[in-house]
């Protein structure tokens, strides 16, 4: 018999049609899709996960996901032991991350690709028959990964314009249920209001808020969501470059392209035939 989530350090990869969980209260992990998309919902959110963006819920957090899918989707997935984080933070804290303290105990983010978790989880998952001093490590140094995201979000969290810690955090969480929401519909052609009202802000008040949190305008955002999953569907199908255009949500195949090249420095066409020659 297989020891229960949290007793060890795992990671678990899955590929399939059809899964479901239901309110499921695991330990601290890292969600992450590898082929397809993903809706995990955790405390009345939908939190949607593709290649380019990974899940971190807490200790105890219950969620559910389904998967149902015509072509298969594949997961990868880190679960820590209990309190293996929690101990990694309290050694670095003393050594060379700066003890200032976590804004809060790893609430459920959603977040967008970085150069550290996602590469790393790959990493391990890809590499044959490693041997265990190498799997602590690495495990040690996700743990590390995740708490200079933390600290990320506490930069942001400080961005925020009101003066009291306690609003800072409240209109940080407020607009985090914008860019989920923003995730889960990238090719919808949404207002501003739209968006606005799944955090309770003006949309006046939502824009500059969003802005101060994540660096670019809520349109600019969504245009990078819509040209990421562009990128992937010229890699892994066979549709045109005017069928994806319209797939994403673009409107007109011009801008699309010149949005896509100075994105990623070549045109769409680009990119296919580079995918080809693989």
């Amino acid at each position: 018999m297989s020891a229960p989530l949290g007793s060890h350090n795992a990671i678990l990869r899955a590929r399939s049609r059809t899964h479901g969980v239901k309110d499921f209260a695991g330990p601290l992990s890292i969600k992450s899709v590898t082929d397809g998309r993903v809706a995990w919902t955790s405390g009345g959110r939908e939190l949607v996960v593709d290649r380019d963006s990974f899940l971190v819920l807490h200790h105890g957090e219950p969620y559910s996901m389904n998967i149902d899918s015509r072509t298969p989707v594949a997961t990868l997935c880190v679960f820590f032991q209990h309190g293996f984080v929690e101990s990694a933070h309290a050694s670095l804290a003393r050594g060379d991350i700066d003890a200032e303290p976590a804004p809060a105990p790893f609430p459920g983010h959603l977040h967008t690709r970085d150069d550290r978790i996602l590469p790393r989880m790959q990493a391990i998952a890809n590499t044959p028959q490693p041997g265990r001093l190498w799997m602590d490590e690495q495990f040690l140094l996700l743990a590390r990964d995740l708490l200079l995201l933390d600290r990320d979000l506490g930069r942001r969290i400080r961005l925020m314009p009101a003066r009291r810690p306690s609003t800072r955090g409240e209109l940080f969480r407020r607009v985090r249920r914008g860019q989920e929401f923003l995730h889960a519909n990238p090719t919808r052609d949404l207002t501003l209001a739209d968006i606005a009202r799944q955090s309770c802000l003006s949309p006046y008040h939502f824009h500059r808020v969003f802005t101060r949190a994540f660096g670019k305008t809520p349109h600019q955002y969504r245009n990078e969501l819509r040209l990421a999953q562009a990128r992937r569907l010229l890699e892994t199908t066979e549709l045109t470059v005017t069928e994806i255009c319209g797939a994403v949500g673009f409107q007109s195949a011009p801008s699309f392209s010149t949005l896509f090249r100075q994105s990623f420095g070549v045109p769409p066409s680009a990119t296919r035939k580079l995918s080809n020659s693989r």
